[in-house]
């Protein structure tokens, strides 16, 4: 009878059903070929979680296996199903249980025709072990390892025979995985456990065998098809060797390697055509071998299945190996002849996974929030992907296979190239980026590389994965809109979804006449002597606008974009303004904490946009731009940046301690084209008068001086002085005074004076100082005037002009356009950022509050729940200002505010009203009644006063901030702060600086660690910041990183969102514009989840946004863990917990595994983060033990963690001691310490 052929076949088959038992990729890819080729009807299984999956639409049937996600695996009931449907084959893809020989026995039984090998076949090759004795019999060279399954004796005996390292291997394994590589012979046991576990979870078969470990090699596999009458064909090798952890990305047809000779081709050809005939195999295998770099192949294994990368062959021949493996299953004749079916092309698969190559290749699953497919000459694409597909976390992370074909390697290259730069998969991370590093890389170009390639090339994972920014931008509109408010902003939810609108922000612009912009600014640019000359002999009044900066941070919260500075900007810059104040201070760090922006770079775009004017920063002394004193290099590295940017710079100390400014001082004197200016900070107190303040401008002179090498006459030609009333309480009467004697003592010396409006005396006070002599006022744009901040130019203008007489010189029609622009702006922030307490204050005269931490302190109170002790806590800082001198001025005004409110909350605790007004009862007794005449019970109450303090405080009192400016307080006030230890305190009190105790920073560690974090080099600006405030500057590159730059976003988007069915216009960093329409947002699942669908540019988009905290059934029985809790550990990604290795009780170190998560099919070992003692195990798994896993969800708590108990020093006992108060062991009776 003659054999029969592919034609009989198809007749046979149309019509009837062949089930695909498989998901995604190969079930899409089998489909077709059943579709195309014999017009049979393609059905395919399908859990709930894949019903609706982008593969799903190319089956013409489903055959729905139920809520279970391993359901693929259910053999029996598979085949069922599929005798109840009249299915006539079942192909098992790859994957799943396609090397299960059950599955080909149960066919049989069954009388379904199962398309791969049968199950004696399969057991002959693709058991590893198996495989290998029939190789040995044939004289085909294998790796040297066991005979057998191997046991842990049986795995060290030949770890003893064959040397490390070796691996461990899955009798029944495939696809890389349950491979583990021992390389210290103490790892075996943990290794031998986990791998057996995974064997048995993927492959239902947990028996393992050993191979000899070969590091430099070549991963080389022959793909071949027989039939039942004999004949074998040999395909081409593919080179498999781009791995990681053992599992291929990339595969390449013929091999670019220049030791892949035609022997050598022929040479595996024939040891796997040998094989195959050796054991009567029918179907498509593929041998696998590890070919050293003399040319020598090992065998490694057979895979009896249809691989992921056949495609590459079919492309090299021009064929369909999945049409010819089915008709080779029901009986026809192979047609492929070695003397007709010559190869074309060269071809290469990149393996596109849903993976982070950059954090181990973790895979990850979630919306796909965009994408766009490669296409063009020389492209296949097999995918499982579409835009808005839920990619599932239950299975493997592989989302498309793409493959470039072509006449020569070097335009496969290109075409790879160019179809890896047209591939678009968003909102996820996949392996698209790291291929666009790898084939560009010379080794791989040249063939040159090993199975060690990744491994051993860490630059490959040096790249940015970033979608373009107008996509992520429109991802960041997304969230604020379905949240209602912008979570970035740090102002808590200010608003909801619901909440009315200010509306579209669409600014009216004045313009600017040419001859206006063209106008060069009266003082000289890059000559700091030439423009102090200029401003001491111009006879004018001149000003600094503070708009942009103090003014707006009292009242704003530091929370005006660089987007509004830009449209202020040039209206202040023609103006005739000395300097424009607008970085700095708090700004610094908010610019980071809530408007997402780079400091430096918005100074840098300053300059741009506003090029006239000196632009004028605020530094803190030792603390620079943060709140804590900084390291000498520290402040130097930041000072260089800062005059790079900078051409005014003020700096400040809150204790007036000029060796604190000294760092600051040398980097801007080094610099002829910066100026200057040490600011004295002042108060209106007793022993803070005229002769006090005039010593300090001496120090600082002196101080200068040392520096230039001057005396300090000639430094007082070279600054500013700065007169900084930061909580705004010197009266009109104290700044004549100043001034006119500042002024006599140092004719030559320029005074800036700067106060706070919160007296409500602002212009006065100004007027006085400008009659005194003071040469430059700080003033603001009057629509930004609220409490706080500074006054309104116009207005102190009119009262220095018309009521004293003197003379200005600033255009009042560009400070009316700019603050018309100004006007236009501030409702917004009026709506969002304005402090709680609002208002003129003369009480701070008093409590000496600075700025706006009037206000934003108080609120702190209400917040907390404290309202009503606040005029109690307003008194005691009244009282407490005569006992510990200084200013009240950052970080003091923070000390200060919380001294208060520690020792106002702790008396309320501790006896209700009735002691707090005791405590100030006491403090007023103390600082009104002269020492000698305290009563002992006023002396003995005295101690009570300071007992709540923080170590804040308790450091200002030893000096560690720097010198006190009137010296150090009484000694009861350090028995009261530090107890029964204040002798020691006292004696570790110091007047020096913090300079000289403070070690300097490993610059090139820090940048280390930065480089870590971000896996990149930081820039230079991007390191200063994360030196001055790690966690905030690591939140903005990260958030740049997220979303682009949202100065690109107008103001009432960037606070309110867009309402659905609204649009946007908006260009990106480029000046591409975009159009946004946001379509939908959907009600939020129980996981607090909702959607976001939207247009960008005529493309659908969506996104996923946690708008609320998960709700209903599935919440109510899931705990998260919170994660600013030390001692929680989570799930860290959606998966099945396989093993726990801990139990409440346990005592663990830091980086021991606690237990172990498959996400994807890849193991996740979850380390203790921290050492301490199981207190609780939320979800536990033992899957060698029952063949059960259990769901876990990322962020889930799994493990809680205690401190580390005492434990008994008992050796023979070592239990954990499990109360704080028993002095014996309870398990031993042991005493313990």
């Amino acid at each position: 009878m003659a054999n029969k052929t592919f034609s009989e076949v198809q007749d046979f088959l149309k019509g009837k059903v062949i089930l695909v038992a498989n998901r995604g990729i190969p079930a899409r890819r089998i489909c077709r070929s059943i579709r195309e080729r014999f017009d049979a009807v393609a059905a395919m299984t399908a859990t709930d979680v894949d019903k609706t999956a982008p593969a799903a639409s190319t089956a013409q049937e489903l055959m729905l296996l139920g809520t279970d996600p391993r359901a693929y695996l259910d053999i029996d009931r598979i085949i069922d199903k599929a005798k109840q449907r009249g299915v006539v084959g079942i192909h098992p893809g790859w994957g799943f249980a396609s090397e299960d020989t059950r599955f080909p026995q149960r066919c049989k039984e069954a009388g379904i025709t199962f398309i791969g090998a049968t199950a004696e076949a399969m057991n002959l090759l693709g058991n590893k072990v198996q495989a290998r004795e029939v190789a040995r019999k044939l004289g085909i060279p294998v790796v040297p390892g066991s005979e057998g399954a191997v046991d842990i004796p049986t795995a060290r005996q030949l770890i003893n025979e064959i040397g490390l390292p070796i691996m461990l291997k899955a009798e029944g394994g495939g696809g890389g995985r349950g491979i583990f590589a021992i390389h210290n012979e103490a790892d075996l046991e943990d290794a031998f456990f986990k791998a057996s576990t995974m064997a048995q979870a993927s492959f239902g078969n947990p028996r393992l065998f050993v191979e000899k470990f070969l590091a430099d090699v070549r991963h080389i596999e022959i793909q071949v098809i027989a039939d039942m009458y004999g004949n074998v064909f040999a395909f081409d090798e593919r080179d498999c060797t781009v791995q990681r952890n053992h599992q291929k990305l990339i595969e390449i047809t013929p091999s670019p390697w220049p030791g892949m000779t035609k022997n050598l081709r022929d040479r595996l050809k024939d040891y796997s055509r040998r094989l195959v005939r050796a054991v009567g195999y029918h179907s498509l295998a593929t041998v696998e071998f590890l070919v050293t770099p003399d040319g020598t192949p090992y065998l490694i294994e057979v895979n009896t299945r249809l691989q992921v990368e056949h495609g590459i062959t079919e492309c090299r021949y021009g064929i369909d190996l999945v049409e010819e493996q089915i008709a080779v299953a029901f009986g026809a004749e192979l047609r492929y002849r070695e003397e007709s079916q010559r190869p074309s092309y060269w071809a290469m698969q990149v393996r596109i996974n849903c993976e982070n190559p950059q954090d181990n290749f973790a895979p990850n699953s979630g919306l796909i929030s965009r994408y766009v497919s490669p296409g063009g000459p020389g492209v296949r694409l097999d995918s499982n992907i579409s835009a808005g597909y839920e990619f599932p976390a239950n299975y493997d992370s592989a989302g498309a296979l793409l493959i470039s074909y072509a006449t020569d390697w070097e335009k496969v290259l290109g075409i790879t190239e160019r179809a890896l730069s047209e591939y678009v998969i968003g909102g996820i991370k996949t392996t698209i980026p790291f291929f666009r590093q790898v084939i560009k890389h010379p080794l791989f170009k040249q063939g040159g590389i090993n199975t060690n390639f990744i491994a051993t090339h860490p630059e490959l994972m040096v790249y940015t994965d970033l979608a373009p920014e107008g996509e992520r931008l429109a991802k960041l509109v997304a969230e604020i809109s379905a949240k209602g408010f912008n979570p970035y902003v740090q102002l808590g939810e200010y608003r909801s979804s619901s909440t009315p609108c200010l509306g579209p922000f669409e600014p009216v612009l004045p313009p600017i006449s040419t001859a206006a912009r063209r106008q060069p600014s009266p003082y000289p640019q890059g000559d700091r002597m030439a423009t102090l000359d200029y401003i001491r002999d111009s006879g004018l009044v001149h000003f600094t606008d503070t708009t942009t900066r103090d003014l707006t941070q009292s009242n704003s919260g530091n929370r005006l974009r660089l987007a509004e500075d830009r449209l202020m900007g040039p209206y202040l810059d023609n103006a005739g303004f000395f300097s424009l104040e607008n970085g700095g201070g708090a700004h610094f760090h908010v610019a980071m904490l809530a408007n997402m922006t780079y400091p430096f770079t918005e100074a840098k775009e300053w300059n741009r946009f506003a090029p006239k004017t000196l632009k004028q920063l605020l530094v803190r002394s030792t603390n620079v731009l943060g709140y804590t004193p900084q390291p000498r290099n520290l402040m130097l590295k930041t000072g260089e940046m800062i005059c790079d940017h900078y051409q005014v710079v003020r700096c400040f100390d809150f204790l007036n301690h000029v060796e604190n400014m000294r760092p600051i001082a040398e980097v801007v004197m080094d610099r002829k084209d910066v100026i200057f200016q040490p600011a004295i900070s002042m108060s209106w107190a007793k022993g803070f008068d005229v002769k006090h303040y005039l010593g300090v401008t001496e120090a600082m002179l002196r101080m200068v001086g040392d520096i230039m090498g001057a005396s300090p006459k000639e430094a007082s030609r070279h600054i500013i002085l700065g007169l900084k009333d930061m909580a705004g309480v010197c009266p009109p009467r104290f700044m004549d005074e100043l001034v006119k004697a500042l002024r006599k003592a140092w004719p030559e010396l320029v005074l800036h004076y700067h106060r706070h409006y919160t007296d409500g005396l602002f212009v006065p006070s100004c007027g006085a100082a400008a009659k005194a002599g003071a040469h430059i006022i700080d003033v603001g744009l009057g629509s930004s005037v609220r409490s706080y901040g500074q006054g309104d130019v116009l207005a102190t203008m009119a009262y220095i002009e018309d009521e004293l007489g003197l003379k200005c010189n600033l255009d009042k029609n560009a400070i009316r356009d700019a603050n018309f622009v100004c006007k236009q702006i501030m409702p917004y922030y009026d709506r969002y950022c304005a402090p709680y307490f609002q208002g003129i204050d003369y009480d701070v005269t008093r409590h000496g509050m600075p700025g706006g931490a009037t206000s934003s302190s108080q609120e702190g109170a209400m917040k907390q729940g404290y309202i009503h002790l606040l005029p109690y806590m307003l008194k005691f800082l009244e009282g407490t200002r005569q006992i510990v001198r200084y200013h009240d001025v950052t970080p003091g005004s923070q000390i200060t505010w919380n001294t208060a409110f520690l020792a106002v909350t702790g008396a309320w605790k501790r006896g209700g009203e009735d002691e707090v007004r005791y405590l100030l009862e006491v403090l007023g007794q103390v600082t009104r009644t002269p020492e000698k005449e305290l009563t002992d019970e006023m002396r003995r109450a005295r101690l009570n006063i300071y007992q709540d303090c923080n170590d804040a405080f308790r450091n200002l009192l030893q000096g560690k901030f720097g010198k006190l400016p009137l010296g150090f307080p009484a000694d009861w006030v350090y028995q009261s702060a530090f107890g029964s230890d204040w002798k020691s305190a006292m004696a570790a009190r110091t007047e020096a600086s913090p300079l000289e105790s403070l070690a300097e920073v490993n610059l090139a560690a820090e940048e280390k660690a930065c480089a870590e974090i971000l896996k990149r080099k930081p820039n230079d600006e991007e390191f200063v910041l994360y030196l001055n405030h790690p966690a905030d500057a690591l939140k903005t590159i990260q958030f740049k990183s997220k979303f682009g730059d949202p100065n690109n976003l107008p103001l009432h988007v960037w606070f309110e969102g867009l309402k659905v069915g609204q649009d946007l216009y908006f260009n990106d960093s480029s000046g591409k514009p975009h159009h946004l329409l946001l379509l939908s947002i959907s009600t939020p699942n129980d996981a607090g989840i909702s959607i976001c669908r939207y247009v960008l540019d005529s493309e659908f988009m969506s996104c996923e946004v946690q708008v609320r905290q998960p709700s209903g059934n599935g919440a109510k029985s899931t705990l998260m863990a919170d994660t600013a809790n030390k001692y929680h550990v989570a799930a860290p990604s959606n998966g099945d917990l396989w093993v726990m290795y801990v139990h409440p009780g346990d005592v663990v170190k830091a980086g021991e595994e606690l237990f172990n998560v498959s996400i994807m099919k890849q193991e996740k070992a979850v380390l203790a983060p921290i050492d301490g003692m199981v207190k609780r195990v939320l979800k536990t798994a033992d899957f060698k033990e029952n063949k059960q896993m259990v769901s876990v969800r990322e962020g889930e708590l799994i493990v809680e963690l205690g401190p580390v108990p005492r434990v008994c020093g008992n050796e023979a006992c070592g239990q954990p001691i499990p109360m704080d108060n028993i002095a014996f062991c309870p398990y031993c009776g042991v005493r313990v310490s």
